[in-house]
């Protein structure tokens, strides 16, 4: 079983460590009680040896996949088809900015945005970053990605756009780029905020935003696991993406379980491309694996 998921709020406060708005493993890929390979998400806890999964955030795994490959999926693209096309409403023609692009849900969110026929735009804050985006998405256009060290952004969308901004804002960016990334909104924009850093702490925002009718949504995963229709239509985009394509194993670097900490060190860095994963054991060579029963000792009392 591979997990990754979850490690904020801010890498747990740059392993000061709090545990408030944390949750160690959200997803995961392994093998059910059958055998068969599937990936997932789970409430919190996927960093273990066994998960009790939700039958619904649970998708089997495709044959030219990996386990390792798998376990990078469920998070990135059930949040970005949530964020994107279930709350956004995004649509072929429109614009967006996606910020962070060169992690797990900014990759999984370009590719989504560019199969829906979408201008999109994004930023990252390395060359390298950089680089591989313009690799792995030759279908971006050099001058749409942004720094997002500083809030330059800003009039790169405007002078881009003609002043117009962009229809969806992904956000993961905090404080003073968050409130920048707002000024990128054109009339009626949708700001769909993943990142939990400002509301955790109660940030205020400009309400100015909301003059020119845009709007702003909370993309909190927690409310999926209730039985409600934007659960179900998540589950479909993401099982559709996989059917068609869309939906395709992220880059990662893998810790073994003996190296966890060094992974959560790792991440504080931002150094890391895709997606950050702890390795439980090793995959089995054969697709299908049934469970072998174990007999131990006991001893009476």
């Amino acid at each position: 079983m591979l997990a990754s998921g979850k490690l904020s709020t801010k890498v747990l406060s740059s392993l000061g460590i709090t545990t408030e708005g944390c949750a160690l493993g959200l997803e995961f890929s392994g093998r059910d009680r059958n055998g068969c390979r599937v990936m997932g998400i789970v409430k919190a806890r996927g960093l273990a040896t066994t998960v009790l999964a939700d039958s619904d955030f649970l998708w089997k795994v495709p044959d030219k996949w990996t386990l390792k490959q798998a376990a990078t999926i469920p998070i990135s693209y059930v949040t970005s088809y949530y964020a994107l096309i279930v709350r956004g409403r995004l649509k072929a023609g429109e614009s967006v900015l996606i910020h962070s692009g060169a992690g797990g849900v900014g990759q999984a969110a370009i590719a989504i945005a560019l199969h829906a026929g979408c201008i999109v735009f994004t930023t990252v804050d390395t060359l390298e970053k950089r680089l591989h985006l313009q690799r792995t998405f030759p279908q971006l256009n050099d001058k749409r990605i942004g720094n997002s060290r500083d809030t330059n952004f800003v009039r790169l969308i405007l002078d881009e756009t003609q002043g117009r901004g962009v229809d969806v804002v992904l956000n993961s960016l905090t404080e003073e780029k968050l409130r920048a990334s707002i000024r990128c909104l054109a009339t009626n924009g949708r700001f769909l905020e993943i990142e939990k850093y400002d509301v955790l702490n109660d940030k205020c925002i400009d309400m100015s935003m909301f003059s020119n009718t845009n709007s702003f949504h909370g993309i909190l995963l927690e409310t999926l696991f209730e039985n409600c229709a934007d659960k179900q239509e998540t589950i479909r985009l993401v099982s559709e993406g996989i059917e068609n394509g869309v939906v395709r194993p992220l880059p990662a670097t893998v810790f073994s379980k003996e190296c966890i900490e060094q992974g959560f060190r790792f991440m504080t860095t931002g150094k890391h491309i895709g997606k950050i994963l702890v390795k439980i054991r090793d995959e089995e060579p054969q697709k299908h694996v049934l469970p072998m029963p174990k007999t131990i000792a006991a001893v009476s009392r």
